[in-house]
């Protein structure tokens, strides 16, 4: 599967001051690698999305909040995120979930029964470059009769700074 990362280098500043902060958001994609239609247990694999902020001046400090939403995909549901296969008319249910909340929390923007991540970052001298990993967990349940392909799903990752 592939993934989409809104990519973030950011002035965490008010309007009138000077930027002190920049931060990075990248992705660790979610590789399913083969899917056994006849297997018995559900295919797990984990990922993660991480943020890495630094100090652009080393006198500064500063706290940043953040909310990371993850969308729904193709299938326009955060319920079933499907996957489809280039000239299939097959779907692959599959779902991305907040490992930091609760395993059975579905990674979204906050609607249809999602939860977006959220947290603080602390950026000052004495830990000039803070990097947070939040680890996301993809699931394709098990048994679901669908044919032979290369099945994917792009999703975009947001950041909002608060």
């Amino acid at each position: 599967m592939r993934r989409a990362a809104v990519a973030a280098c950011l002035a965490l500043a008010g309007p009138d001051a000077i930027a002190q902060v920049a931060c990075d958001l990248a992705v660790t994609p979610l590789a399913f690698g083969i899917y056994d239609t006849l297997g018995a247990l559900d295919n797990r694999v984990n990922g993660d999305v991480s943020i890495d902020c630094r100090l652009l001046n080393p006198n500064a400090a500063q706290r940043i909040s953040y909310s990371i939403a993850i969308g729904a995909g193709n299938s326009g549901s955060f319920a079933r995120r499907t996957m489809r296969s280039l000239g299939r008319a097959d779907l692959l249910a599959y779902n991305v979930y907040l490992n930091s909340v609760s395993p059975a929390t579905v990674w979204g923007d906050g609607t249809g029964g999602s939860v977006p991540a959220t947290g603080s970052i602390t950026v000052n001298k004495n830990t000039p470059r803070r990097p947070v990993s939040l680890p996301m967990i993809g699931v394709i349940p098990a048994r679901q009769p669908v044919g032979a392909g290369v099945y994917g799903d792009t999703l975009t990752v947001t950041i909002t700074w608060n």
